[in-house]
């Protein structure tokens, strides 16, 4: 051991009965060494905390989940035709209702479909929080997102039902 820090129990008992400051001392000091190096390097209370989502396709809002509940802008749910190539972007809906992309780096987008073999899709390379999506096979599935930090999902939506159709010539 280093000789300059290391104290005996004898030294000890003798400084604590010379100066109560050196008990405040060494809780302070402990105190602040428990601190170090336990955080990310970001806080995880500063960031938004999302209370919903909107699902934009094309621009036109078409899903939306707020206050536990998710509405369809037309017959309970997305429609998709096989092989369409669909532009879609999220926004995150705080607890005011207003809608929000994060605009931390180590956030991202994330997404899921039960059944998984119905929908593809690929986040755009420009925009986190846009993706191209289609439809490869006929049927109903589900989508959900997650918000991503780092390697866990800080939010994650409701099912979005997505029904999928032979395209109509």
């Amino acid at each position: 051991m280093n000789p300059t820090i290391f104290i005996t129990i004898t030294e000890m008992k003798e400084t604590l009965k010379k100066s109560p400051f050196f008990i405040l001392a060494l809780l302070l000091t402990t105190g602040f060494l428990a601190s170090c190096g336990t955080e990310d390097d970001h806080d995880h209370d500063e960031h938004s905390d999302p209370e919903g989502l909107a699902w934009y396709i094309e621009g036109s809002q078409v899903a939306k989940q707020e206050n536990g509940t998710v509405t369809y802008a037309e017959d309970g749910h997305i429609h998709g035709h096989i092989d369409v190539a669909y532009s879609a972007e999220v926004y995150f809906i705080d607890d005011d209702g207003d809608e929000f992309q994060p605009e931390e780096e180590y956030y991202t987008l994330d997404l899921e479909s039960d059944p998984e073999e119905l929908v593809t899709a690929t986040i755009s390379s420009s925009n986190k929080w846009a993706f191209e999506w289609q439809c490869i096979s006929v049927g109903t599935t589900d989508v959900i997102f997650k918000l991503m930090h780092d390697d866990h999902a800080d939010f994650v939506s409701m099912d979005f039902e997505v029904l999928c159709e032979e395209h109509d010539e």
